[in-house]
Parts: structure tokens; sequence; C-alpha cells
């Protein structure tokens, strides 16, 4: 940093959260959980019910079918497993849903996923098998039952009207039953935190009950007591069990102008920029759909002051969505003082003039909003275990932040490491089974347990 050109400094300066702020924003979500635990919309985190009484504990066996809408990725998978002891075994395909998809009807995107449900379930000659599916579908919903999932509203880029205040298992088996012969049962509903949780949990044991995901955007989920979740009326719901995993949705905390004070004129452009306004303004801050966007804007107002590329504009910095998260991964991969990647990058940017001052301004930039994300999750991740008061706890982290990016894992841990309570020995567990492989699992202890 001391090398920078002070305008530089100063712009990177304004991705510091100091340790004081970060405490009272984890002391402002832990506060917003336990509202959204004791009243229904009295929060900007929601805390949702599940209704997913337990987690995998090895004992499962069978085979069981998942499939995962998470962002753009739509992955299936056909999960055997063994019993204890035994490392399950998975295969999987993944599809990628076409942006007029996105942003179509309900019968558009039910018929995709019934599609590739189909064309995978032939290859393995199982479309008359019958199996179960966990479902993953990683946005907020009101769950009214285990396979019963009402969409609230859409985030990662989606924006399907027709669906808003619909259950989407019901979506998605109106599809099943028009469009394939199968008369495989959707036997769980869950958000991707949920699946994730379950893998984590079903590989590193019981004290394994938080599951946090980091990708397109950023969202956790917990193993709560029933009885601690006091807006939910389990006796009307007909719910029997004494624990209930609990999404967060802590997205949102920031859409009341919580985090205001720390948000940067990029971040607000990005916010007026994107399709939900003045919503998910933590997967806006940490998630993996925004970061490169972010590094962007900072990257060409730099350029505008003349502080890089010898003050010659890059047209191409200058659109939209062209400097891609991907690039901060690989650059930020790299080992300090080699940047090849930054030269790359910067050709494939077609920028006209372009030198190792850059490229250690471009470093750095990448390396600020990378800190600050990870910060700001491990702000959250504190909260949460303040909020469940456990001694001893492994929280599952996976997603596209921590799978792919070189240095997330560790800012994360050393933010986490100032902001957790002292008392609690936790550790952080890479999570990269994935959220595919928790739904199959889910959907086997939903057949263990006859729901």
């Amino acid at each position: 940093m001391r090398s920078l050109p002070d305008e530089v400094q100063d712009v990177i300066k304004r991705f510091t959260v100091d340790h004081l702020k970060l405490e009272e924003i984890s002391g402002k979500i832990e506060a917003q959980m336990k509202e959204g635990l004791a009243r229904k919309g009295a929060s900007s985190i929601a805390m949702l019910p599940s209704y997913v009484p337990a987690l995998p504990d090895g004992s499962e066996v069978g085979q069981y079918v998942a499939i995962d809408l998470s962002g753009k990725n739509l992955r299936i998978m056909l999960l055997t497993l063994t019993g204890p002891g035994q490392d399950p075994n998975a295969v999987n395909n993944n599809y990628i849903v076409p942006n007029h998809v996105m942003k179509g009807t309900g019968d558009q995107l039910f018929t995709f996923i019934v599609n590739c449900l189909q064309r995978f379930l032939q290859e393995f000659g199982l479309v008359d098998a019958n199996l179960p599916i966990g479902f993953v579908f990683s946005y907020p919903c009101e769950l009214l039952s285990i396979r019963s999932a009402r969409l609230l509203w859409w985030t990662k880029g989606f924006d399907i009207k027709d669906c808003l205040q619909k259950d989407v298992v019901a979506l998605l088996e109106e599809a099943l039953e028009m469009n394939m012969s199968t008369k495989a049962q959707i036997k769980a509903v869950m958000n991707d935190t949920v699946g994730q949780l379950a893998a984590a949990a079903h590989k590193y044991g019981p004290t394994c009950t938080i599951g946090v995901v980091i990708g397109y955007g950023c969202n956790s989920s917990y193993l709560e007591k029933t009885q601690n979740i006091g807006k939910f009326d389990a006796a009307t719901a007909g719910y029997h069990h004494p624990s209930m995993v609990v999404v967060t949705e802590w997205e949102e905390f920031g859409s009341n102008g919580e985090l205001d004070e720390i948000l940067t004129q990029f971040d607000t452009e990005i916010d007026k920029a994107s399709v939900h306004q003045g919503k998910q303004i933590i997967d806006k801050l940490t998630g993996a759909l925004y970061l490169g966007e972010l590094v962007r804007r900072v990257l060409w107002q730099l350029s505008l002051d003349g502080c890089l590329f010898e003050g010659q504009q890059c047209e191409r910095l200058e659109l939209t969505d062209t400097f891609p998260t991907k690039y901060i991964l690989e650059i930020l991969g790299e080992e300090e003082g080699s940047y090849r990647v930054c030269r790359r990058v910067c050709d494939e940017l077609e920028v006209p003039s372009h030198g190792s001052s850059d490229y250690a301004i471009i470093r750095e930039v990448a390396h600020a909003v990378s800190q600050r994300s990870a910060s700001i999750v491990a702000a959250a991740i504190a909260a949460l275990l303040r909020l469940v008061g456990h001694d001893r706890v492994r929280i599952g982290v996976g997603g596209a932040l921590i799978q792919f990016h070189p240095t997330y894992h560790v800012l994360l841990e050393n933010a986490l490491r100032t902001l957790a309570p002292a008392e609690c020995h936790w550790e952080l567990v890479a999570a990269d089974e994935g959220s595919a492989k928790g739904a199959a699992m889910i959907a086997a202890v939903a057949e263990k347990l006859h729901l």
C-alpha cells in the first residue's frame, strides 16, 4: 500500500472496515436474528423455518436424486448411500440455465429443469426407478412443510414474476407430470445452505451444526431447538421434532440502512443498477456475483482520475460486467510480485498502455474488495456463534469463493478469530461436498423419518 499513489490508497481505504465497526455490525446482526426468531416480519433477517428436523448421521442407505438450482447452474445428482463408515458415491451433471429462462416464465424454468432431469435419468437407465428427490431451491421462500416452499423473492439474477408467492414444489411436480413418465417424488425442498449443512454434517459429524454458503450470494443455516423459534407454532403445524434447521436469510441485513455507513459510491452504483434495488445488501458486498463488477467500477474510476494506465481510458472497462469475478481469483492466485495474470487481463480488456505499477494497483483493489467481503461474512458468523451459544462448533463453509478464491478461507478465518466469542471453540471446515449431495441426504432423512 505504501508504494501506491495517495489517491489510490484513499480509494482502497474506503473498503477497510475497522474492528470496532465490525463488532458493531455483528451485534446488530445478532439482534436482528433474535427478532427474526421471535416474530414473523419483525426483522431484516427472516430466520426462516425449514421443516428439516435432523441432519444425516451416516446410517442412511439407498439411492437418491438431487436437483440443485443455485444461480445460473443447475446440478442434478445421483447419490448412493451405503450406511455407516462408507463414503457415499455421487455422479452428477451440470447444466447452465439460459439467460432468457432466468427472466422468462415459470413454465419455461420448470420445463427446462425437468428436461435436464429426464436426460440425466435416461443416461443411467433410471427413468422408471421412481427415486426420492431432494430439491435445492436457493431463493428466499416461506416453507409450509418439508415439501412445500412459497417463493418470496428472487436473487442471483433471476426475475421470473409469475413464480412469486407460488409453491415451487407444486410447480416442479406439475412440470414432472406434464413432461415425464417418472413417478419420482419430491421428498424435501430446501435452501442451498441447508443442503450444504447436511453434507458437511454427514462428513464432519454432530458438532457441525452451522453451514455458510459464500457463492453468488451469501447465506447461512443452522440447527436450532424448535422451542427457540418463538414465531413458529409447532403444535398448529403438526411439527413434533425437538430441532429444526433454520435458514437465516442474512443477505437481507442492510435493507433498512444498517450498513449505509460502510457503503462506498461503488456499492451504491451496483445497488442502483441491480434488479432488486435496496435489497440483498450483504450479497452485494460479499457475493461472487458482484465482486468483479465492484472491482471494475473502482478501476474505471481510477483510470478516469489518471491513476491507472497513464491516464488513458480503457473503453471496455466502462462496460458493465467486463471484469468477471474469476479475474480476481486468478490475479490473487499468483505469487507476490508476479503479474503475468494482470498483464493478460489488461490485454483481454484491450487496455492501451499498462505496466507493473498498474498491476500492483489492480491486485491491491482485488485484495481490498475480497478482504472486506470476508470481514463482513465473519461478522455475521460471529453473530450466529453467539446466538447458538455452543462450546464447540464446526462451521461448514462452501460456495464459489471458498472453493476457488485462493486467499478467501484465510481472510475469513483471520477475521473470525478477532470477532468470534472467546469461549467458543470453533473450526471452519471446507464444505466442498456441495448442496446437491446434502439435498439427496435430506431426502434420505425424510424417508427414514417417514416424513
